[in-house]
């Protein structure tokens, strides 16, 4: 289950097109990839995380918005919540029996945003 959290930050680096070093600045605040894109999942907002050099269509941007949750599935903190990668072949084969699962923010992020709102 370790290398489906890398599994997720390769699809969030493709799907985006930045490296997950990247640095975002989204108007109030500074993050990386994985913290942006949980941003965006919060606010139902996932479609700005899909890269602006990709030219997709309606069909093509749900499925899109679809491997998205997979990936952010894969970077749970909690590695007995993280799908094994046979899970994530089926829900990337749209098995309906895998679609739903409770997305949990990695405890990594919540910590970080616990020290910028204490200062």
């Amino acid at each position: 289950k370790v290398d489906t959290f890398s599994f997720g930050i390769v699809i969030l680096e493709i799907i985006s097109g930045r490296k997950c070093t990247y640095r975002i600045f989204d108007g109030t605040s500074t993050d990386c990839l994985l913290e942006y894109a949980w941003k965006l999942y919060e606010t139902k907002n996932l479609r700005k995380l899909v890269g602006e050099k990709m030219d997709v269509n309606q069909h093509e941007e749900e499925h899109a918005m679809n491997i998205i949750e997979i990936a952010l599935l894969c970077t749970q903190s909690s590695v007995s919540k993280r799908p094994t990668m046979a899970e994530v072949v089926l829900m990337l084969q749209n098995d309906p029996s895998m679609q739903e699962r409770q997305l949990t923010r990695p405890n990594f992020i919540n910590q970080n945003r616990r020290i910028e709102t204490d200062s």
